[in-house]
């Protein structure tokens, strides 16, 4: 295997709190049978259609053909069962004279044993049998048992399995991330012990651990500004480290975008919540970010893994996993360790991932990401804003003189398909006030008419359910700003902004979006904001809301609007806060939603109406 991880290999995390104080810390890893059949296709049935043949004389009148490998883990034994077909005679006259012409299957009963000075698994063959198609034992000739003695391969005799590389991979990246003083030594990670369970083989590997010595802990004085800095870099690196690893599932990841998306979301908004109250910034902030995000997404690499067809391809990807488990395991023992997430031991972690990449995994950027938006499952972009130039002051003098019904025909001939770009003009410039109301509603009406029949037109949403996502939409633009994209701060005309840093009409935060949305958009153009909600809204009602079959709770479609905007407020993970009743802000949805079914204006009611 020359060191590289097996398809199938998953690091899982099982280690009660009593070992906190053990010297030495064992983790499994899990070899399943997929794993096992893939090694055999490689190294042993080679021939065309996965076939290995044996004393074969060239006459076609003598061989032994085993083919189609499947292998199942029980009992402690790893069972090998090939397709067989025994050929035995001479070749006379062009014909085969035959004493043994068999058909059937042969199981070979494999034993798993450590080699722990070179590293390896060896899966020793003790013993075989044939099989009728029906699986019943059969009886055949003792020239079957002669040549498989004499023949069989030493690949299949005595399967060996490297880890050698991947345990000094996986020493390197724990070098990175243990500091001088933790008491781990990634020197002593070894193989300790061997299972054959169902399904699986299960490797115990095990690290020393000096027991941490016990202290209380003296006051932490209150954080520098340089010291704040600091650690909201490394957050960031987190962020940046999380999102590049994301990006490069584009392509192979298609089943699990919605977990892929919480991951991400969840994330960011932690981080988000971080970075606003800097008193709860410490030194263990970018760890535990790091160990919550891994928790949800190393099921997920787990099963991108699995679906790889290429050898080389699933080492990648379960050497990157295993590595980032191990990190989460050592975490696990308690915060005395001191496992230290540093930009260094990201960036290679990330290469273990993307070997071959020059991008530097920790770089970030703010411009919508199309790869990025792939592996989320939001597919391309969206058309960029169309309407955020500033204005020049005799475009402000004329929009407030000029009506916007004037503007509307001045603008004849110019519309984009569905709304008027006189409309978007004018709203991206206007503060209003209530007495503006009667005018300004409706003007937003049909910037949110235009953004969900343009969302539709994106498809992936059943006719069945568009009118409910329209009433989403209206709702959930009031809910989070009354339909505004601007108000007044010191006389000057800023984007509507939450104390969390939302934005806009619909209250879209820039930091957990970033990449998937252009953020000068988002601030300064209200066709751009509403579009962009509307498209986190229909992945949050097809992927999770739909998903999970929420209207079929009750039998009340309206729910999946319900689930919907829990997901849009509370992140993806929280569709189903709803049903508690546990956030006023689902009930307050509610409310709203009822009304626009009824009244699409129903948000007068912000301003007195």
């Amino acid at each position: 295997m020359n060191g590289a991880w097996l398809p199938g290999l998953a690091l899982a995390l099982l280690l009660p709190a009593a070992q906190s104080l053990a010297e030495r810390v064992q983790v499994p890893l899990s070899l399943d049978s997929h794993a096992l059949e893939s090694l055999l296709r490689e190294r042993v049935f080679t021939a065309n259609g996965d076939r290995l043949r044996l004393n074969d004389d060239g006459s076609g009148c003598q061989y032994l053909d085993l083919r189609q490998p499947r292998v199942t883990v029980d009992n402690g034994q790893i069972l090998l069962r090939t397709t067989a077909e025994a050929r035995a005679g001479r070749a006379i006259g062009g014909r085969c004279l035959l004493a043994l012409d068999w058909r059937g299957d042969i199981e070979f009963v494999q034993r798993p044993q450590l080699d722990t000075g070179a590293e390896a698994l060896v899966l020793h063959t003790d013993s075989w049998r044939a099989l009728r198609p029906d699986g019943s034992v059969d009886t055949v000739s003792t020239t079957i048992g002669r040549w498989i003695e004499q023949f069989l391969p030493a690949d299949l005799k005595n399967t060996r399995i490297s880890f050698a590389g991947p345990m000094a991979q996986l020493r390197e990246v724990l070098g990175y991330h243990v500091p001088a003083g933790s008491g781990i030594s990634p020197d002593s990670l070894g193989l300790d012990a061997v299972q054959a369970g169902p399904d699986q083989v299960t490797l115990t590997i095990g690290v020393d651990v000096a027991p941490a010595p016990t202290s209380t802990p003296a006051a932490e004085p209150a954080l520098t500004e340089a010291e704040i800095a600091q650690l909201e870099q490394q957050l960031a690196s987190v962020d940046a480290f999380f999102t590049y690893t994301i990006r490069n599932l584009d392509g192979e990841a298609a089943d699990v975008a919605p977990e892929l998306l919480a991951v991400l979301v969840e994330l960011r908004r932690d981080l988000t919540t971080l970075l606003r109250e800097p008193a709860r910034l410490g030194d263990a902030s970018a760890r535990r970010l790091f160990m919550s995000a891994w928790e949800g997404l190393a099921p997920v690499l787990h099963t991108v893994a699995a679906q790889q067809t290429d050898y080389g391809e699933a080492v990648r990807y379960l050497t990157f996993v295993g590595a980032g488990d191990a990190l989460r395991a050592l975490d696990e023992i308690g915060p005395a360790v001191g496992i230290d997430i540093s930009a260094e031991g990201l960036r290679r972690l990330a290469r273990l991932l993307i070997p071959d990449d020059t991008q530097d995994p920790l770089d970030s950027s703010d411009a919508v990401d199309a790869q990025l938006r792939r592996s989320l499952g939001f597919g391309d972009p969206l058309p960029p804003p169309q309407n955020v130039n500033d204005t020049t002051w005799i475009d402000r003098w004329l929009d407030a003189l000029i009506p916007p019904a004037m503007a509307a025909g001045m603008a004849a001939g110019m519309a984009a398909p569905g709304l008027d770009p006189a409309i978007a003009k004018r709203l991206n410039n206007w503060v209003p006030k209530n007495r503006d109301m009667n005018e300004y509603l409706p003007m937003v009406r049909d910037v949110l008419e235009h953004v969900v029949a343009q969302q539709l037109k994106s498809g992936g949403l059943d006719d069945r359910y568009r009118k409910l996502f329209r009433w989403l939409v209206f709702a959930a633009a009031w809910q989070e700003s009354c339909w505004r994209q601007f108000e007044a701060k010191n006389d000057k005309r800023v984007p509507v902004q939450s104390g969390s840093g939302d934005l806009g009409v619909m209250q879209i935060n820039p930091r957990v979006w970033r990449g998937l949305y252009d953020l000068h958009g988002l601030r300064w153009d209200i066709v751009y904001n509403a579009r962009a909600g509307a498209d986190i809204l229909q992945h949050y009602l097809t992927d999770y809301a739909l998903r999970h079959r929420e209207h079929e709770r009750g039998g009340n479609v309206d729910n999946l609007a319900r689930a919907t905007y829990a997901a849009y407020n509370g992140g993806p993970r929280q569709y189903a806060r709803y049903r508690s009743g546990a956030a006023r802000a689902d009930e307050l949805f509610y409310q709203k939603y009822q009304q626009v079914k009824q009244k699409d204006l129903a948000v007068f009611a912000c301003y007195g109406g």
